[in-house]
């Protein structure tokens, strides 16, 4: 415990790294989407250019001396979304003197699914390692390898810097050769992103309670949900990889997925793990990635008192441990703009504001679902697209109404969760998949889509960003 309160300001500063984030999707389709600012919310005054605040976090007190914390989408500066190499060459130091570099292990590629004879117990420094997380974090939730050094896991993340974005490759490229700082991300992965295969997450130790009230602050529940599904993913086909293709495929859907904020919530959580690192690291190093903040730290007590932090279903986040009324807007301090409204015994989540610029709510019982839909629709609007349309009735590029063909298909009409007209004059729909056991049906719907509008784009996701299917027209340009 005592160390926990040593490294708690380290957290309170450290994990402002996280809000250099980028509303572009954490988990996404196999080729990047374009992600753009509103232009209409966007201010140019003689300093330079100004972006919009985020909506309030609202808190409500509950009867049981529990918080509830609802998390509008944040207002994030697209230039977050890029990290330099010389931001993180400090960190780097600090983690190759734990561990010096060492070339890629291709003998992983030529049996992934094998067992190696060199796959032996964990060297001391990465012992050392597992025992800082353990403590801090937790015990782990995920197998770990005898030798997180030798895994497939590690040698996933490694190819995964092929397929990151150019504003974030190098940075990658140099973060992930350096072996220390790999088995701290796969440390982190197995131990606290672990945590988000539960339909509701619970975090019961004070640190990881405290790291994710911190992050959900900066980067919102959505966008921390998204990165920690792509990297559970990731740890489970590469696990299951029986072929070099198998696993050179997982490290491509991972690599595409992650952006900017991904890669420095990466950053945060693997480096708290490791006290030793932290203190070597100096000013102007990983300090740096603090550098396009415009708020201070923020939390102090209210932040070291939290003892859990649930996440629920619909969106919102139950913390225990923080007093309420003025420890409650602590929380939030000048990071985060927050509203007090009254508790009145609300556990259903009904209190929750849905974004509604684009069309009433989708579904008021999965905020998650609506959220995608209306930053999905906003990302196109910034992009140029025109006939913006959330869950209406499918139409063809004319804006005329189009039926299914067969009776099987049931319904005479889809809606489309997303649906817009790109500025070449191709209709492009997409749905959302909120429950895998829906998968299904939402295949069968998505066909139906297909066969209504040959001409037009169609896609289909995981909540998550995953893509499941996608249909472009023959001779028609994809992004």
């Amino acid at each position: 415990m005592n160390r926990e309160r040593l490294l708690l300001p380290l957290v309170a500063s450290l994990v402002f790294a996280a809000s250099c984030a980028t509303s572009r999707p954490l988990a996404s389709e196999v080729e990047p989407r374009a992600q753009a600012p509103d232009a209409s919310q966007r201010t140019e005054p003689a300093g330079g250019p100004s972006w919009p605040e985020s909506p309030p976090v609202r808190i409500r007190t509950r009867p049981e001396g529990q918080l509830r914390l609802t998390f509008p989408p944040p207002a994030l500066h697209p230039d977050l979304a890029r990290l330099g190499v010389e931001e993180v060459r400090p960190l780097l130091a600090a983690f190759d003197a734990l561990r010096p570099r060492s070339p890629l292990p291709l003998r992983l590629l030529e049996m992934p699914g094998g067992t190696q004879s060199n796959r032996n117990l964990a060297a001391s420094w990465e012992s050392r390692l597992r025992e800082d997380f353990f403590s801090l974090y937790g015990p782990p939730l995920l197998p770990v390898p005898e030798s997180l050094e030798t895994s497939r896991l590690l040698l996933a993340l490694q190819l995964s810097t092929r397929y990151m974005d150019d504003g974030i490759r190098e940075a990658a490229r140099e973060l992930f050769s350096a072996p220390a700082f790999l088995v701290s991300v796969s440390l982190a992965i197995t131990v606290y992103f672990a945590a988000w295969l539960a339909p509701e997450p619970f975090f019961s130790k004070g640190f990881a309670a405290a790291l994710t009230v911190r992050l959900a602050l900066l980067v919102g529940l959505v966008e921390l949900g998204r990165l920690a599904h792509a990297c559970i993913r990731l740890y489970q086909e590469a696990e299951a990889a029986t072929s070099p293709q198998e696993l050179e495929a997982a490290s491509e859907r991972f690599g595409r997925a992650l952006g900017g904020a991904g890669l420095r919530v990466l950053v945060v959580v693997a480096s708290l793990g490791v006290p030793q690192v932290l203190p070597k690291v100096p000013e102007g190093g990983l300090w740096t990635l603090l550098s396009p903040l415009r708020h201070a730290p923020a939390g102090g007590q209210a932040l070291e008192s939290i003892t859990t932090a649930h996440v629920l279903a619909d969106g919102s986040l139950l913390v225990t441990g923080v007093a309420a009324g003025t420890s409650a807007t602590s929380l939030c301090g000048e990071l985060a703009t927050c509203m007090m409204t009254e508790g009145a015994g609300d556990s259903s989540g009904g209190g929750q504001k849905l974004s509604t610029r684009y069309g009433k709510p989708h579904t008021r019982q999965n905020p998650t679902h609506n959220e995608a839909i209306e930053e999905e629709l906003a990302r196109r609007e910034a992009a140029g697209h025109t006939d913006l349309r959330k869950n209406l009735a499918q139409e063809n590029a004319r804006k005329q109404r189009v039926f299914t063909e067969r009776a099987s298909d049931g319904a005479g009409f889809r809606r489309p969760d997303v649906s817009s007209i790109r500025p070449d004059g191709i209709r492009h729909n997409t749905n959302y998949v909120s429950n895998p056991k829906d998968l299904r049906r939402e295949l069968d719907v998505f066909a139906s889509m297909v066969r209504a509008d040959q001409n037009a784009i169609h896609e289909l996701y995981l909540l998550d960003g995953s893509l499941v299917r996608r249909y472009v027209p023959p001779g028609v340009s994809f992004p």
